[in-house]
């Protein structure tokens, strides 16, 4: 009897330890994502800035990976720490990403990871004192989950199990995109998006952005509105370019031979940004440029990164703010045939040539411009054995090649656009290199405070320095020449030099006033006689349109209507809208008001869409008339 009893009590004790373990394991599965969501927030520092919903919703959503994990692997075993991990790699990444760049990984960025892995090696990956921590942390609790776990045996069981976990996980997707979003007022602001990262959290923003990348046609667009649009402006289009082929034929006005267009890397004066001062000046050539030379402040629609995009605005003249917010362009919307600035002066008699020191597949930049009608493209493979500044092939090693191409020309006549993206000056300005030379540094308050805005102001004048002997050398050439050049957008330096440059905290600049971060200088020059002219500020939509005209070309109907557009609003950006007299407005206030300019910008947005977004473009709105 006492020996049954025993067996009894053992094996209860047995079913009873089984429970605690059971229990122990669904405890530390239910856990795995708050212990997640903490160490992830931490390690990207936005743990303190996180609103407590948003806290819950980033759990809820770890929580579902978590699930999804279980269900397919059957043990908690596999999940917790295949899912931590996953959690802990990306919470490194934009940890990482966020202190080279300032901004977020986007959704857009995830179709641009090839790009992100080629610059990757310039940037400094010394892991913080909490990334440390938190891996230590992440080791000992996937630790415990190979101790205390629970697996399901059988395959009636696991497929029941994947059945519901893969149901659950999506009614709460289903849920989240139809009732909670809106119900929730869940937002971010996918333009300057640091901020609502850090409030909401990291995945649940990431979750929310997907919603942006689905754009709606405008409110009443139509074919037959594109098509009315077009109409009213194909006259003026025509008469504009009958009266420039008259002039041009008088030999009154210059039509060059080479038109060459360089968006150069991160290329700005910093000075637009606030006061400070330098030992030397770091633009002293475009600075003192006049002769046969417009100039002025190009308004890019990026800060720190996103370099396709701002060669989207140039090219295609399309507006990223029109665009699915926080999407690539260069990744989703420039189509077989599109219709831009390429085929403008290939319709012309222009060969088209593309230029770029680095890997055709970054920004998927080879099928661009395949797209576009570029007669070529010239690679990293283009530039073998060329000098280097830093990692990147040096602003005067790619002007060189730009002169050489142009002396092999087969014939001195044959008419050449050649588009340029320059990587010199690109971002990781924290690495000391053997082949670089510190000549400018910030002096006064901000001497030594500063190290990588000395860098890169120190990059700016060597290319000031290379820009100056390509101005040289087209000046003993005998071929007219145009030349334009513009930065693609500002350095993703210190914020803290921003900050101390304004006077004020990032943060609390209105809008208005941020346009100073979105400026760089554009210079169109030549080699032949043309009125000078500062421009002051445009954006960026407009400048290919104002470089046709300067060049005497043709006009599309697309250029046409920029052109007059641009005279009413010179900047439509994701900041606002700044009329010709200096006037601000918010987007909110722009949509609402009752302005004069409130048609064109409304036929505006039109036109993008079907430029970009809409598969039946009308493709006679941008082209030259017939």
């Amino acid at each position: 009897m006492d020996e049954k009893f025993e067996e009894r009590t053992g094996e209860y004790e047995e079913r009873e330890d089984h429970r605690l373990k059971h229990a122990g394991a669904i405890a530390l599965f239910l856990l795995s994502p708050v212990f997640s969501y903490v160490m992830f927030e931490f390690v990207t520092g936005n743990f303190v800035m996180v609103l407590p919903k948003n806290a819950v919703l980033n759990i809820v959503w770890m929580f579902a990976l978590y699930l999804l994990v279980f269900g397919i692997s059957g043990s908690t075993r596999i999940s917790v720490p295949v899912s931590s991990v996953i959690l802990y790699a990306i919470s490194l990444a934009e940890a990482f990403v966020v202190s080279f760049r300032s901004r977020p990984i986007m959704m857009g960025d995830v179709l641009a990871v090839k790009t992100a892995m080629t610059v990757a090696g310039s940037y400094d990956y010394t892991p913080t004192f909490m990334m440390i921590i938190c891996g230590v942390l992440l080791i000992i609790w996937n630790a415990l989950a190979q101790f205390v776990f629970v697996r399901v045996k059988g395959k009636k069981k696991r497929a029941v199990v994947f059945s519901v976990s893969a149901g659950a996980v999506a009614a709460f997707i289903a849920c989240f995109y139809n009732f909670m979003i809106s119900g929730l007022s869940l937002e971010v602001n996918l333009w300057d998006p640091t901020t609502s990262y850090a409030e909401n959290g990291y995945i649940l923003s990431s979750a929310i952005s997907i919603k942006y990348l689905v754009k709606k046609a405008p409110g009443g667009y139509s074919q037959a509105k594109i098509q009315e649009i077009c109409d009213k402006y194909v006259d003026s289009e025509k008469e504009r370019n009958g009266e420039t082929a008259a002039v041009v034929a008088s030999g009154d006005a210059v039509q060059p031979t080479n038109i060459i267009c360089i968006m150069n890397e991160s290329l700005s004066d910093l000075a637009v940004d606030g006061d400070f001062t330098t030992n030397i000046d770091y633009l002293p050539f475009l600075h003192s440029l006049t002769e046969n030379t417009v100039k002025g402040k190009l308004c890019m629609p990026v800060f720190g990164a996103m370099t396709s995009n701002s060669e989207f605005e140039f090219l295609i003249g399309d507006s990223m703010y029109l665009m699915p917010r926080g999407s690539v362009a260069y990744q989703f919307y420039v189509n077989p045939g599109v219709r831009s600035m390429v085929s403008t002066v290939r319709d012309q008699g222009y060969t088209p040539v593309a230029m770029h020191p680095y890997p055709a597949e970054n920004w998927n930049r080879r099928i661009c411009y395949n797209n576009m009608g570029f007669s070529d493209f010239m690679d990293i493979s283009a530039y073998e054995s060329r000098d280097e500044l830093r990692n990147y092939i040096s602003d005067l090693s790619d002007f060189k090649v730009i002169t050489e191409y142009i002396e092999q020309k087969a014939n001195p006549d044959d008419k050449l656009f050649l588009f340029n993206v320059t990587m010199q000056n690109h971002g990781g300005y924290t690495i000391p290199y053997a082949n670089f030379d510190q000549e400018v540094w910030l002096t006064g308050d901000m001497e030594g405070k500063y190290p990588e805005a000395d860098m890169y102001l120190s990059l700016v004048k060597k290319s000031d320095e290379a820009f100056e002997w390509l101005v040289n050398y087209f000046s003993q050439c005998d071929q007219p020449t145009m030349i334009v050049m513009f930065g693609d957008h500002q350095p993703g330096i210190e914020d803290e030099f921003f900050d101390e440059a304004m006077g004020v905290e990032s943060a609390k600049v209105p809008n208005e006033q941020k346009m100073v971060w979105y400026e760089t200088p554009f210079v169109i020059w030549t080699n032949y006689d043309q009125p000078s002219e500062d421009m002051g500020r445009l954006g960026a939509i407009y400048l290919s349109s104002y470089v046709l005209k300067r060049a005497n070309l043709s006009l599309t109907p697309y250029n046409e209507f920029l052109l007059q557009l641009s005279e009413k609003l010179p900047i439509i950006h994701h900041l606002g809208i700044w009329e010709s007299d200096g006037t601000y407005h918010s987007w909110e206030d722009a949509e609402s008001g009752d302005y004069d300019w409130k048609e064109q910008l409304v036929e505006y947005e039109n036109l993008v869409y079907n430029h970009s977004l809409d598969s039946k473009t009308v493709n006679e709105m941008f082209s030259i008339a017939q």
